[in-house]
């Protein structure tokens, strides 16, 4: 093994074990500061020049959504939303998660087995105290009952998500931690609780997340070149096909007996896929969502038509980019997927780890979340550079 001294000092391996604690914070805060810790992270941990400019040429999957964010960029120019800040905020968030994603991959040596207790125990933290909240409310129980409280635990879920995409990389060091039928026992431990805990919340779309990661490690573990394309062809079908899938999927679940957020997702789904059709190539512009703010009854209830964004990233993706972005986005993750599948020395449990995460997001991005939310991508970025821990070591790679 290498000495700090002999790879890279100890300024980046403490800035990322350090990094990964204030990840974890942030998530149990509700994850609003996951974009900022991460940013914050891969600027203090970036990597010495020599080692930065192996990153050039740029891999086709990043190329690729270079060039869908200059589109998304150009869509700004006919949005019906006037403010330009998330353009700026997806050219510096794919520069900046991908620097923290990188600057993980590079490590060696002890520093690379120190960020890999730093991630384990920060990730173990997050679990505890979210067990802890969902079994007795201690943290909530600060709050009166009335809307403070209801946005505090409305703000948890998204740490609570964030929970739920990163389990399988907890699966994954638990096998490392504890090798045998220890590690797959505690492994189906820790499954639960992350079910019970997304139970607790009433994070129906959480539950199923857990429920198919689950399968995705499984089948990830046993066939992980297979099963990580698999997902991305998934991801693929789930972007490009959305307008068509929508429909089918509200004729299916269209009913009285819907929970009340459900029927609203499903009445949302509806309204955008009816946009869709109006301005299908070029779409509405970036973040034009928010502006299909009519409101309409529910229930005796009234809502907005589109509540910020659609609740479903193929329909974000061709509400405001239209076929042109939605094909960039959808091939950056394809190619990504075939690049990852393709990684030499690519081991069962990082692919499992790989397959069941990425399931997790997927499930969330076409059921909860809108596409261009900062800490999403850095909740992404995070689990990435969790993944790539559960891999070999750059100098290992090369001597291979």
């Amino acid at each position: 093994m290498h000495d700090f001294a002999e790879e890279q000092g100890w300024r980046r391996p403490i800035a990322i074990a350090s990094g990964f604690v204030l990840i974890a914070l942030f998530i149990l805060a509700g994850a609003i500061g996951v974009a900022a810790a991460v940013a914050l992270t891969a600027i203090l941990a970036i990597p010495p020049w020599p080692r930065l400019k192996t990153v050039l040429p740029l891999e086709l999957p990043l190329a690729i959504f270079l060039i869908f964010i200059a589109w998304a960029w150009a869509s700004m120019r006919w949005s019906t939303y006037p403010q330009t800040e998330q353009g700026w905020k997806m050219a510096l968030g794919v520069m900046l998660y991908s620097l923290f994603a990188f600057s993980v991959w590079s490590l060696q040596g002890k520093a690379r087995l120190l960020v890999l207790y730093a991630a384990t125990a920060s990730l173990a933290m997050i679990i505890l105290l979210y067990l802890i909240e969902a079994s007795f409310g201690i943290f909530s129980g600060m709050y009166a009952e009335g809307a403070v409280r209801q946005e505090k635990l409305r703000d948890a879920t998204r740490g609570v998500s964030a929970l739920i995409m990163a389990t399988p990389c907890a699966w994954a060091f638990a096998s490392i931690f504890l090798p045998g039928w220890q590690g797959k026992a505690f492994g189906a431990f820790i499954g639960i609780i992350a079910f019970w805990i997304a139970w607790q919340f009433s994070l129906s779309s959480a539950m199923l997340a857990i429920m198919i990661a689950g399968i995705f490690f499984g089948l990830g573990w046993a066939f992980p070149r297979t099963t990580i394309l698999f997902t991305g062809l998934a991801a693929l079908g789930a972007f490009m096909l959305a307008p068509m899938i929508i429909p089918v999927v509200i004729d299916v679940f269209e009913g009285p007996n819907l929970p009340l957020s459900w029927e609203q997702r499903l009445d949302i789904w509806k309204f955008a896929s009816e946009r869709i059709s109006e301005r299908p190539l070029i779409g509405w512009g970036l973040d034009a969502s928010r502006t299909f703010n009519s409101t309409y009854t529910l229930r005796g209830f009234e809502f907005p038509r589109i509540s910020l964004h659609p609740h479903n990233f193929g329909l974000q993706l061709w509400l405001e980019t239209g076929l042109i972005g939605v094909m960039l986005f959808s091939a950056a993750t394809l190619t990504f997927a075939i690049r990852v599948s393709n990684s030499q020395n690519l081991s069962r449990l990082q692919g499992a780890a790989i397959s069941g995460s990425s399931a997790a997001i997927l499930v969330f991005a076409n059921l909860s979340y809108g596409a261009w939310q900062e800490w999403f991508w850095a909740s992404v970025a995070w689990i990435a550079a969790m993944c790539f821990l559960l891999g070999p070591a750059p100098e290992r790679r090369t001597r291979d």
